[in-house]
């Protein structure tokens, strides 16, 4: 197997992994350094597996993370999958809330494009899943019989 086929298979077992999302950055590195991609998949198994703390509670811990190192790009990723793995709106925001209180407000400044778009395709979806949803119709009570 070549570099480059090896490294489309672990990005996509970490989609999988992911619930299906595929961070933009993991795409580029795949194609500019696809040995990079394979040593990713391997470190990342401590994030996509339940352990001691669950994978959504490792996320969240991501997230807060990459807040503080003041990383851009990787705050909807990690969000992202955190919302995959079932985080709430609130756990994000108090995950972030952690972030500005160990790095500082500089850290929801930097964590403010990604969440906005986050909660943005969130609440788009949860319009969509209305709208499609079977509507409840009440069933009316049987008459009784006189």
């Amino acid at each position: 197997m070549t570099s480059k086929e090896s490294a489309e298979k672990a990005v996509d077992e970490l989609s999988k992994k992911m619930c299906g999302y595929t961070p933009g950055t993991l795409h580029h590195i795949k194609k500019y350094n696809p040995e990079l991609a394979v040593l990713i998949r391997e470190m990342d198994q401590i994030m996509v597996t339940d352990g001691a703390l669950d994978r959504k509670t490792k996320r969240l811990i991501g997230l807060a993370c990459v807040a503080v190192r003041m990383c851009e790009d990787c705050i909807y990723p990690q969000a992202k999958v955190a919302k995959n793995y079932g985080a709430t709106k609130g756990e994000i925001v108090e995950a972030l809330q952690v972030a500005v209180l160990t790095g500082g407000v500089p850290s929801w400044s930097i964590s403010k494009k990604g969440i906005t778009q986050l909660f943005e395709e969130w609440d788009e979806e949860e319009k969509t899943a209305a709208k499609t949803a079977p509507k409840k119709t009440a069933k009316k009570p049987a008459k009784k019989k006189k």
